[in-house]
């Protein structure tokens, strides 16, 4: 029997040594709150399995392909919007999903193993200093197309405000405009502007195109 398709993320706060001695307790339960955060707004089947792996490190897994590019957007925005409040520095995650089989898959996440996992692993490994967004699969021809869109997107999570990033997780969490505005105290004309800013017409079509490909 073939094994299950599975999105393995792997992840780690970038720029982790810049963080205060007094600051660094705190970021496992940072990375534990946004995951938790971002769980809520899931569907059961959706909902990210997840471990800490190290102080700033963690390891997540998603039954549902399809949408696993919102669920790792609403991982980056979420963590980007909090990070200057919780840690006193404007930072984000790098984050690596690999997309594919699962052959041994246990309990604990770390004691899992098979292709998503690797090729998670393999990307965090080979990501640049300053990348935040390895995304690839077991399909070569699909892999040529990930990178050139990861590209873009990653240079659109370099230029988040923690603004834009909070409006955003927001619009990802299914929230329309007007909710967010009552939610953050401020009109629909600033979330509009919020949104424009953060680029979400152009994070929506590669979330069209993600889906197109992996929802069949």
């Amino acid at each position: 029997m073939p094994a299950s398709i599975y999105a393995v993320i792997t992840g780690e706060v970038a720029d982790s040594r810049k963080i205060s001695q007094s600051k660094l307790g705190k970021v496992p339960d940072m990375i534990r709150k946004v995951i938790d955060r971002v769980n809520s707004n899931l569907e059961d089947s959706g909902k990210l399995e997840f471990e800490i792996i190290r102080m700033d490190e963690f390891l997540c897994m998603s039954k549902d392909v399809p949408a696993s590019l919102q669920t790792l957007l609403m991982l980056a925005s979420n963590f980007r919007s909090l990070s200057q409040h919780e840690l006193g520095l404007k930072t984000g995650l790098r984050l690596s999903m690999g997309i594919g089989p699962v052959e041994l898959n246990k309990e604990q996440l770390r004691e899992s193993d098979g292709t998503a996992f690797r090729i998670a692993d393999e990307g965090l490994r080979k990501m640049k200093r300053n990348q935040r967004l390895v995304i690839a699969s077991t399909d070569d021809q699909v892999n040529e197309e990930l990178i050139v869109a990861c590209g873009f997107m990653d240079i659109l999570l370099h230029d988040w405000s923690d603004e834009q990033a909070e409006a955003l997780f927001m619009c990802l969490s299914v929230m329309n405009q007007m909710s967010i505005s009552e939610k953050l105290d401020i009109s629909q004309p600033a979330v509009n502007r919020r949104l424009k800013a953060a680029h979400m017409e152009a994070t929506e079509r590669f979330l069209d195109r993600f889906y197109s490909i992996f929802g069949n």
